[in-house]
């Protein structure tokens, strides 16, 4: 089954980036993610999932996107997480291929989404599969102005659907006297599929390739720094993003459960 879905992952990723190697028009761009991402265990089986990220376009000087997300955790034993959330997020013109939104517009989008992630190691090495679905209901907008060619956001919603899957391998580099990972490394590889009667010429949407250095600093705390490649066809299929990001990380794992019991 492994085997399959890994086949299966690497056809959809490879077709996708030949249909976009194809382009013409492809924008080298820089971004910077800065990110806080927070999961606070209730129960054994229970845990809240919380995040902000705050993200600038080239380099810092812009922005790209504000993404606020929660999320409830379901931990089915060890291995396996079941969650279920809601994002709201907020999308500026930015770049060389900007939305073609009205100046002082933004577009606004609602994100339930659901999830399972599945955690293993082997040696020193930890690995996470994530699956996702996600419902986005984006703002509705004008038919592009005649002279300016720009947009303005008008009432109710457009509905797309997206799934996407990560995999990443967590390597501790260096631990504590006692054992405790402190210096470590992650590689990730993100690949987002849009699907549904509505979706035109960008049945692949974007790939997020990164990695990070991190440092454990107390058991509920870690920070991590690194670079992202994150390429994305825009909804006429004949633009490309190529954008180089700094990502900026901080990661709370509070343990809330009371151990007296």
């Amino acid at each position: 089954m492994k085997k399959v879905l890994s086949v299966t992952l690497f056809i959809l990723f490879t077709a996708g980036l030949g249909a976009t190697a194809q382009e013409k028009n492809v924008e080298d761009q820089t971004l910077s993610w800065w990110c806080y991402f927070g999961t606070y265990r209730l129960t054994d089986k229970w845990s809240v999932w919380t995040e902000l990220q705050l993200r600038r376009a080239d380099f810092v000087s812009e922005w790209q996107q504000v993404l606020p997300r929660v999320g409830l955790n379901y931990h089915l034993n060890d291995n396996v997480i079941l969650t279920a959330g809601y994002a709201y997020l907020w999308t500026y013109p930015y770049g060389e291929q900007p939305i073609p939104l009205a100046e002082g517009e933004e577009r606004y989008e609602h994100r339930p989404w659901q999830q399972v992630t599945l955690l293993h190691a082997s040696g020193k090495v930890n690995f996470q599969h994530r699956f996702r679905l996600e419902q986005r209901f984006l703002q509705n907008w004008s038919a592009p102005d005649a002279s300016t060619g720009l947009r303005t956001i008008t009432d109710g919603f457009e509905f797309q659907n997206r799934m996407r899957y990560r995999f990443l391998l967590n390597i501790p580099l260096t631990r504590d006297e006692k054992g405790v990972q402190q210096w470590f490394a992650t590689v990730y590889d993100e690949i987002f599929i849009n699907f549904g009667d509505n979706i035109g010429f960008n049945l692949f949407d974007q790939n997020r390739l990164g990695a990070t250095l991190g440092y454990q600093f107390t058991r509920s705390f870690n920070a991590q720094i690194g670079y992202m490649n994150q390429a994305i066809q825009k909804a006429n299929g004949r633009d490309l993003e190529n954008n180089h990001a700094l990502t900026v990380f901080a990661f709370f794992n509070v343990d809330l459960r009371n151990k007296e019991k």
